[in-house]
């Protein structure tokens, strides 16, 4: 079996800023501000719970778990509400392949490895009609770790208690960011980046290299399938 782990934001689809949109307006309501709050780094390649934790602790002084869950139910509230409302896409080709891995490809199996919290990262999917194609019981979401690396050794373990692989080898994790080739690493697993949703360039990858780069995914899902497989 081939399982392959996906990224969402930048590499299955965009959401015009639904995620962002959602989390300024959560940030407002729970601490009362007006203007916007202003990030010092970009969240790509980030998880929702460390994001949660740096905001409430830049505005609190510390953060508790129980700010941090007020802030991030407030957050998968208005999430609903922006999918809705942005215009956002899915990326090329990634309709097609899954689709055509659901019908022509029973060893291979998707999942989400991603720094959506579990209800974002369904209301996600489910918004932009893909969710029929993930197994959500063996994913792993941003709110069960703050650390990506430790988003891919939850979803290596769930596989493995489950019997369903026995190394790494058997998992590919699929994403456009840095975090996403560091967390394939950090399990031994292999990494396809894909540039066409991404901020970052080849040159970036340097210190996690990925076992493929691709500027997109390909046209042919029966070609995406022998470059997994072989």
């Amino acid at each position: 079996m081939i399982y392959l782990a996906w990224d969402i934001d930048g590499t299955l689809l965009l959401t015009n800023r639904a995620g962002y949109d959602a989390l300024q307006e959560a940030i407002s309501d729970y601490f009362f501000r007006k203007e916007p709050y202003e990030f010092k780094h970009t969240l790509a390649g980030c998880t929702d719970s460390s994001i949660i934790k740096e905001i409430v602790t830049d505005l609190k002084g510390r953060c508790t778990s129980g700010w941090a869950a007020a802030l991030m139910l407030k957050y998968e509230m208005y999430l609903k509400r922006h999918l809705k409302l942005h215009k956002g896409h899915l990326m090329p080709n990634v309709e097609n392949t899954l689709q055509y891995l659901s019908e022509h490809a029973p060893q291979v199996t998707n999942l989400l490895l991603t720094g959506n919290t579990t209800n974002g990262a369904r209301d996600k999917v489910t918004e932009y009609g893909i969710a029929r194609y993930f197994d959500f019981r063996h994913s792993a979401y941003g709110d069960l770790a703050e650390d990506r690396d430790e988003l891919a050794k939850i979803l290596y373990t769930r596989l493995l208690v489950d019997g369903l692989v026995k190394t790494p080898d058997e998992i590919i994790v699929i994403g456009d960011t840095p975090n996403d080739a560091k967390c394939a690493a950090a399990i031994g697993a292999r990494c396809i980046i894909i540039l066409t949703g991404s901020e970052y360039r080849q040159d970036d990858f340097a210190a996690f290299p990925p076992w493929k780069i691709w500027s997109r995914l390909p046209d042919d899902p029966e070609e995406f399938l022998k470059e997994i497989a072989g």
